[in-house]
């Protein structure tokens, strides 16, 4: 009789059963990204789930912070803004080289696409101004540690 009566309660309550909750994603690993004198601690956008988030929802990125884009292939990869609350700087990088900088990139404009004029095998996203701030330009050479083979 009380094992019916804490049934019925707990039905009265709308109580269900807890599901098992999904297993979060590990953390991104990082990079170290030598740029001249300057480095940045990078996030790497290891998976196409990564890619496509990037750091869309971010609150905001850190001085010294950045997220890495690898890929297989050199291609003209475009990035968008889509759910962006900051703006960003971003450097395509090909064969440990600055090949194009979006500098200021605003994330009031969530559909524009952003591409580089030739390919990259890489990109970095970075808070806005920091290309300017440091220096970054065309032709710079890149040293990536801690991206793997």
């Amino acid at each position: 009789m009380r094992a019916l009566l804490l049934f019925a309660c707990l039905l009265a309550l709308g109580c269900e059963r807890a599901e098992p909750a999904a297993p979060a994603e590990p953390p991104a690993p990082r990079a170290r990204v030598t740029i001249g004198v300057h480095v940045i601690d990078a996030e790497i956008a290891d998976t196409p789930a990564r890619k496509q988030r990037g750091l869309s929802g971010r609150a905001s990125l850190g001085d010294g912070q950045g997220m890495l884009f690898p890929y297989a292939e050199p291609g003209r990869h475009g990035f968008w803004m889509p759910d962006m609350h900051f703006d960003i700087d971003i450097l395509w990088i090909r064969s440990g080289r600055i090949v194009h900088v979006a500098a200021d990139v605003s994330k009031d404009d969530p559909r524009a696409v952003y591409r580089p004029p030739e390919p990259a095998d890489l990109v970095l996203e970075l808070p806005a101004g920091t290309a300017q701030r440091r220096g970054f330009r065309v032709g710079d050479a890149v040293q990536v540690d801690g991206l793997g083979p």
